[in-house]
């Protein structure tokens, strides 16, 4: 007999907020996934997916939908996004700091409960009856969420920026953000998808990207929550032919963490990059598992992911790519490359291939190390003494990745993140980094 879902249920407190002005569908959607939930239980080891992740410190709180508060979110402005951003705190959505007035003639920007379109898309990647519980939590109970729509042959210069906060002052709350996203064909946009807050809560959010014929989607995913946080991410992605999605996801937040993208490359000449980076110390835990499914012939991907981990901290990473029948001519190269800084620091990583045709390029690898005693010595040769020259190398393994974000003021804001988690922020005016 399967139990109820165990705490996390507690997320029934979530208010019914249908209305006349929600997508169509949203209803049941929502019915369909709160079926679901009645036939499975949280994950535990013996879930292969799951076999690293200890989600028992998430099952013993009891989270309560958190209220809409005022903020502050000077630390959050991208100066290039203030008049393309929409803000929700604590899974509500805030117009007070959000604005779209800089968005390009045909564009979409909305907050989802406002957007009856997104109804064609709600829920068609990420479906009912889906495996992953926390996907169906979602579809069950979302509050609210943002709709993104850029329109054929549309080239949007000023980065879209998504802003989730969470204030938890007292008791742990939870916020279940949905996203849509849908870049018609020959469009062009860059999205950033972030995440903040304080206190102790859980975030679960799940996101639908649809990437259209020769179109080109750069999406910035930026996890930075408190300390005292859960935050697990579903991403599901199409990508059509000759269709570029090219994503970046920098994590160095919360106490647990899970991201699990999974894209499925549906046009011939499509080109994915799906690269990310965790930074980890005390306690926290982080999960990456993600899926390249390569169905067409002649497309490419290539993924990159580094973790840095100190004192006590975890990383895992399951990364698996898919080449089916008939995809011929694909490209496909995945990477893991994990740097440990302490003794009780721990790497998992798993990368795997599973190749059904011929006439195929595919390599993956994995390395888990420490800093390089060589490297160390010449640094140290030239003036730098002996914790110096660790943080200079620390900073230089995560710097190319946060080197191509192609936004300035969040390159910076990474950039001064990652020196002062790696302290190497007094050697920030001798590498130039921080303009």
């Amino acid at each position: 007999m399967t139990a109820p879902v165990p705490s996390v249920s507690d997320c029934t407190l979530i208010p019914d907020l249908l209305g006349a002005s929600r997508p169509a569908g949203w209803a049941e959607l929502r019915k369909a996934a709160e079926s679901a939930l009645q036939h499975q239980d949280l994950p535990t080891a013996k879930d292969e997916d799951w076999k690293y992740s200890d989600l028992r410190n998430l099952k013993a709180l009891a989270f309560a939908p958190g209220r809409p508060e005022t903020v502050d979110i000077k630390g959050s402005i991208l100066p290039e996004a203030r008049g393309t951003r929409l803000v929700f705190v604590n899974g509500h959505f805030d117009p007070h700091h959000s604005c779209t007035s800089a968005l390009p003639q045909g564009v979409r920007l909305l907050h989802l409960s406002s957007a009856s379109e997104a109804a064609p898309q709600l829920g068609s990647l990420s479906q009912t009856g889906d495996s992953d519980i926390f996907a169906n939590l979602n579809s069950a109970r979302f509050l609210d969420g943002a709709y993104v729509f850029v329109p054929k042959h549309v080239k949007v210069e000023s980065p879209l920026h998504l802003l989730f906060m969470s204030h938890a002052s007292g008791a742990a709350t939870v916020s279940q953000p949905r996203i849509i996203v849908v870049v018609e064909p020959g469009a062009e946009v860059e999205l950033i998808e972030e995440y903040t807050g304080n206190g102790t809560y859980f975030t679960n959010s799940c996101v639908e990207i649809f990437v259209g014929e020769n179109a080109e989607l750069r999406h910035e995913r930026i996890q930075r929550e408190s300390t005292g946080a859960f935050h697990i991410s579903n991403l599901r992605a199409k990508i059509s032919r000759d269709g570029r999605y090219h994503s970046r996801t920098i994590s160095f937040g919360a106490s647990f963490s899970r991201q699990a993208p999974q894209i499925s490359i549906q046009g011939t000449g499509a080109d994915v990059v799906l690269d990310g980076l965790a930074l980890l110390n005390g306690n926290q835990f982080a999960d990456t598992h993600s899926i390249l499914d390569h169905t067409q012939p002649d497309c490419t991907s290539h993924q990159l992911h580094k973790a840095i981990v100190d004192d006590e901290a975890r990383a895992v990473f399951n990364g698996r790519i898919f080449v089916r029948k008939g995809a011929q001519g694909t490209d496909a190269r995945q990477q893991s490359r994990n740097l440990l800084l302490s003794e009780k620091a721990r790497v998992d990583t798993k990368p795997q291939l599973e190749i059904d045709t011929d006439d195929v390029k595919c390599a993956h690898g994995a390395a888990i190390g420490q800093l390089d005693p060589e490297e160390l010595f010449y640094l140290q040769s030239r003036g730098l003494n002996d914790q110096a020259a660790r943080n200079l190398l620390t900073y230089g393994f995560a710097a190319d990745l946060l080197a191509h974000i192609p936004v300035t003021s969040l390159r910076r804001q990474l950039r001064q993140a990652v020196m002062a988690r790696t302290n190497a922020t007094d050697l920030a005016s001798d590498l130039g980094e921080m303009a």
